[in-house]
């Protein structure tokens, strides 16, 4: 709670809180800002001037969501956001559900696991998640995001079926839960990569993806945890390979989506969210 309360009054201060206005000055007045040393371009001060106010900025909180900044927008572009942010509820919310309660999983029958080889498991699946994201930094400069993001979601489904096949095994419980950190570890910045591709966007998007991701988290060990208590530890894998088979739905949903979504014309306007990257005859990206 101290973390929000602060950057609440931090906002209120910077007068960003649409609600109200604060009568104290913000951190860094605008004089402030004016006097720091850096040359301006003729183009650059010819934009900032064209520039409309629905560009957003610094002074608008909630400016990405706003209805007009949406107009015009085609079905494919909220469709993509949609689906990428279900695919994170089911990733993320797998991985909370299953390190929240692969410790009593291991602990009650079948396995019976004894409870200090069972505490092994949470860091077991956390330190492959780790090691998986630091496979995955050189992996992403040979592999496109969206190919991540379906081998990702594909390994979370097939290592799930084989922990149902081996339910008994608590030798192949260890291994499901290294393979399954593994898969799950690059997921969430693969998805963000994959649909800034496709987007282009500026910040909205990033909102909607990273709500997702942390509701799924929250909301799955809830619903699982209650699953559990109801129905005994075998339902901990089921609803995982239920939720493995949904992510999966939904990452096919994404790739449709992605072929029906309009591709952006180099005409644009900057402040739209589908402008792409064009290369100038210096061979330098501008926008």
């Amino acid at each position: 709670l101290p973390v929000p309360i602060a950057v609440f009054l931090l906002l209120y201060k910077e007068r960003m809180v649409p609600c109200g206005s604060s009568s104290s000055h913000p951190l860094l007045s605008a004089d402030e800002l004016a006097m720091e040393p850096r040359p301006v371009e003729k183009d650059e001060l010819a934009t900032s001037t064209q520039r409309s106010p629905a560009a957003g900025g610094h002074d608008d909180l909630l400016s990405c969501c706003q209805p007009k900044n949406f107009r015009g927008a085609s079905s494919t572009y909220f469709a993509v956001h949609i689906t990428g942010a279900l695919v994170l509820f089911m990733t993320d919310g797998i991985v909370g559900e299953y390190s929240g309660f692969v410790y009593s999983y291991a602990v009650e029958e079948p396995l019976s696991v004894v409870h200090k080889v069972a505490g092994y498991l949470p860091s077991l699946f956390w330190g492959f998640i780790t090691l998986g994201r630091l496979i995955s930094i050189p992996v992403s400069y040979r592999m496109n995001p969206a190919t991540m993001v379906f081998i990702n979601v594909v390994g979370v489904l097939i290592t799930f079926l084989l922990l149902l096949i081996f339910s008994y095994s608590v030798v192949f419980l260890f291994v499901g839960t290294a393979s399954l950190g593994l898969f799950l570890s690059s997921t969430f910045p693969s998805m963000l990569a994959y649909t800034e591709d496709i987007l282009q966007y500026r910040g909205c998007a990033t909102t909607v993806l990273v709500t997702g991701a942390g509701v799924g988290e929250m909301v799955l060990q809830l619903l699982v945890g209650s699953i559990i208590h109801d129905q005994g530890s075998y339902s901990f894998l089921v609803c995982g390979m239920i939720f493995g088979c949904l992510a999966f739905t939904f990452y096919a949903l994404l790739v449709l989506f992605h072929r029906m979504y309009p591709k952006p014309s180099a005409g644009v306007d900057e402040a739209s969210p589908e402008k792409p990257a064009v290369m100038d005859d210096t061979g330098q990206y501008q926008r």
